[in-house]
């Protein structure tokens, strides 16, 4: 017993745990004061919530609880968040001893095994390539890294740089043997990121051991962009006056800092934001985003942001980036194999004024709060 209230002791140090007023939607302004977090017996009035939260993966990943739900809460949230460190040492490209790191290194010369965790997530991201024609493509680091975007250096190439980097792309340069869990490069220059679906892979795994401790009622995120729900907030509705059917949360304006286009309301469900707003460069008056689109090799302006409603927070996660690239009317395509899947657009072709497009099976967007 000595040793679990050491490690809980020790944790804290990195995790912040926050008791937070009834707030309309999530994510939300957060206390000025961070104290050792506690757990009342009773259900509280008012819908207060606690929140453990700790950096990964470049972002602040949190975990929000109904305050007073369970007596074990701050238990299962750290152990939740415990899972972070090894998950981004497997899927971060910016760790060269890592899983990734390893494979991105080695597999140009040799055949690299492959932990039977990572091998299933790069075999479902070469079925999601495949079904979405190229758009959602891990293998396409070559050109995240020639645009300047893996330094946060945003350049813009020349043509024939650009052309090599889309010869190193495509998971035709890709060989996953089957039978042995190992992956071979056939060329060299190819390197695989998973940024486009790793934060939403991390909130999944996080979902299924609060799940296994018995924590029902939650909501993750990884750095905003990635939030998965499952059951319902205790906060009561002001409209309404009744209890909330889910988890409220707010979706961001690209153009108003700190502003909402909006909010909407999911249970057991997740949502991926994909944008430019944070990472983009000019060059002689125009403006080029982050998000590369791997089949021309140029940086996309579809939209100003996709938030993307999936079963999953993988599968939101990445069909964000993917549903940025296809813009509506081919999400809209997508969206009709796959009636599970929903996605809001934000547009504004002169980034001035901007008007909302829903896709799918997308929840409705309710007033800012």
């Amino acid at each position: 017993m000595a040793a679990k209230r050491n490690r809980r002791n020790f944790l804290e140090h990195f995790v912040r745990g926050e008791i937070l007023d009834d707030s309309p939607s999530l994510p939300s302004a957060e206390s000025s004061q961070s104290h050792r977090p506690t757990v009342s017996k009773d259900r509280p009035q008012g819908g207060y919530h606690l929140r453990l939260s700790r950096p990964a993966m470049g972002s602040e990943f949190q975990v929000v609880l109904n305050l007073g739900q369970y007596e074990h809460a701050v238990e299962a949230a750290l152990e939740a968040l415990d899972l972070l460190e090894p998950l981004e040492n497997m899927m971060s490209f910016f760790r060269p001893a890592g899983d990734l790191g390893r494979i991105n290194a080695l597999a140009a010369t040799v055949e690299v095994p492959v932990p039977d965790a990572l091998w299933d997530l790069l075999v479902w991201c070469r079925a999601l390539w495949e079904e979405t024609e190229g758009a959602f493509d891990v293998t396409a680091a070559a050109l995240w890294q020639t645009w300047g975007f893996a330094r946060r250096e945003g350049r813009l190439p020349s043509e024939s740089e650009i052309a090599q980097a889309r010869q190193a792309c495509g998971w035709h340069n890709v060989q996953l043997n089957e039978r042995d869990h190992t992956i071979r490069f056939l060329q060299s220059g190819v390197g695989l990121n998973l940024g486009s679906v790793g934060k939403g892979y991390a909130l999944d795994r996080m979902a299924e051991r609060l799940l296994s401790n018995g924590i029902a009622d939650f909501v993750l995120h990884g750095g905003l962009s990635s939030v998965l729900a499952r059951g319902r907030s205790w906060e009561i509705d002001a409209a309404t006056g009744q209890a909330s059917p889910g988890w409220p949360i707010g979706l961001a304006h690209p153009l108003k800092k700190g502003a909402q286009v909006g909010r909407v309301c999911i249970c057991d469900r997740a949502l991926g934001t994909s944008g430019t707003v944070r990472q983009f460069f000019y060059h002689k008056g125009k403006r080029y985003g982050h998000i590369i689109d791997p089949r021309t090799g140029y940086p996309a302006e579809n939209a100003l942001s996709v938030t993307v409603f999936a079963p999953t927070a993988q599968e939101a996660d990445a069909l964000g980036t993917a549903f940025f690239l296809l813009g509506p009317e081919k999400a809209e395509s997508y969206c009709r194999n796959h009636p599970e899947v929903g996605g809001i657009f934000i547009i504004s072709p002169d980034r001035l004024q901007a008007t909302i497009e829903s896709v799918g099976n997308s929840p409705e967007v309710l007033e800012p709060s």
